[in-house]
């Protein structure tokens, strides 16, 4: 699976509440966010399966995932307002 489908499906999982906007809207910066997420989630469950368990790493890509979260949520509503999505 590509980095952009993964990104979509794991965000549309993350945040169901926005799953079916994020499965129809199109925005090159939309997709940059889906292909980071990727990455970020694949990495964070890397790290949480590492024996010792290496907690601020942890940490880190728990929070990097959270903010492309809230990224990903300010460009829906960006693109929402500018009536360039689906409503």
């Amino acid at each position: 699976m590509s980095l952009l489908r993964s990104g979509r499906a794991r965000l549309a999982l993350a945040l169901p509440r926005h799953r079916e906007l994020l499965h129809h809207v199109k925005s090159r910066e939309l997709d940059d966010l889906f292909e980071a997420y990727a990455v970020a989630a694949e990495t964070l469950e890397r790290r949480r399966r590492e024996i010792p368990h290496r907690n601020e790493r942890i940490v880190e890509y728990l929070d990097l995932c959270l903010d492309i979260q809230a990224d990903v949520l300010a460009l829906l509503e960006k693109l929402k307002a500018a009536g360039t999505g689906p409503t």
